[in-house]
């Protein structure tokens, strides 16, 4: 193989996530940071990449980082970049073999999402001003990542032509570009209605950018709009401290499988490529069925 710069390199391998596979722009500055730090330890200098991306240098520069107290879920994170990044040399002819491949991957416990409860995502909602058009905005959108289940970047990306008022349902497009309906229950249909019935007001400065949120001159809204949001809401409630958009996700879909709902189709609403990743909400409600069992049970405590 020629020599070729490890840097170029790397961003070539980016500009594939990015234009071939769609990651997000959140995921990219993950591969390129832990990419980037192992280009450091190399010379600048072109070199064959077989020379450079070996067993022996991806363990040292692990151990190396390791060194830095990683915590497990970092550390494994970073083993991920390095198998992917080893896989795409493989896939473009620059290896013959990913050496990547065969580094464990560490063991990383466990962790349950945070959640609120029914009063407090009430609590959240109600602290907006829907008597303004920018209360009744702010509470549709928060409606939303709460009754179907949104992540912020999803909300801040729907288009109008996606939310069907008729059928009461909504086109998500999830990490990966996979699309997914979702059902929109009936009050959160209500204060959709009522923002869409105020949203033309908001487009007088400019052309309609075709989201279905929009800020106050018109623009749209981005990932860091619906947190700002979010977090007004819950300034001014209490018992929901620190929640966040992804809070109302792992509300949407904790409250679900307690009151019953089928796994997989909550899977489907949630747009998880795997099982797996969903079954950590049961987990979830079984710890708050055990705690209610040993408060509530006689011999509970024992």
């Amino acid at each position: 193989m020629p020599e070729e710069d490890l840097r170029l390199i790397i961003e070539s391998f980016c500009e594939d996530l990015e234009h071939g596979r769609g990651f997000s722009q959140h995921t990219l500055r993950a591969y390129r940071g832990d990419l980037t730090r192992f280009s450091a330890r190399f010379s600048p200098e072109p070199h064959c990449i077989s020379e450079v991306f070996t067993r022996s240098s991806l363990r040292s520069f692990l151990r190396a980082e390791a060194g830095r107290e990683l915590d497990p879920r970092s550390l494994a994170r970073l083993v991920s970049t390095l198998r992917s990044f080893g896989a795409w040399l493989l896939e473009t002819g620059r290896l013959d073999a990913n050496p990547a491949a065969l580094i464990a991957m560490p063991r990383v416990p466990g962790r349950l999402p945070g959640f609120l409860s029914v009063t407090e995502v009430l609590q959240v909602l109600e602290s907006y001003d829907t008597s303004t058009p920018l209360g009744t905005r702010n509470r549709a959108v928060v409606e939303l990542l709460y009754g179907s289940g949104l992540r912020a970047s999803e909300c801040a990306l729907l288009a109008r032509s996606d939310f069907d008022v008729e059928q009461a349902l909504v086109k998500v497009l999830g990490k990966g570009g996979r699309e997914r309906i979702v059902p929109v229950p009936a009050l959160t249909l209500e204060r959709l209605k009522n923002w869409i019935s105020l949203r033309a007001g908001f487009l007088i400065e400019r052309s309609d950018p075709g989201t279905l949120f929009v800020s106050v001159r018109g623009r749209k809204l981005d990932p860091r709009d619906i947190r700002r949001i979010v977090a007004n809401g819950v300034s001014r409630a209490a018992r929901a401290a620190g929640a966040t958009p992804h809070s109302f996700r792992h509300s949407f879909a904790t409250h679900l499988l307690d009151n019953g709902a089928d796994l997989r189709a909550v899977q489907d609403m949630l747009g998880h490529a795997s099982l797996s990743t969903t079954q950590v909400y049961t987990h979830l409600s079984r710890e708050r069925l055990r705690d209610a069992y040993r408060k509530a049970h006689p011999r509970g405590e024992d």
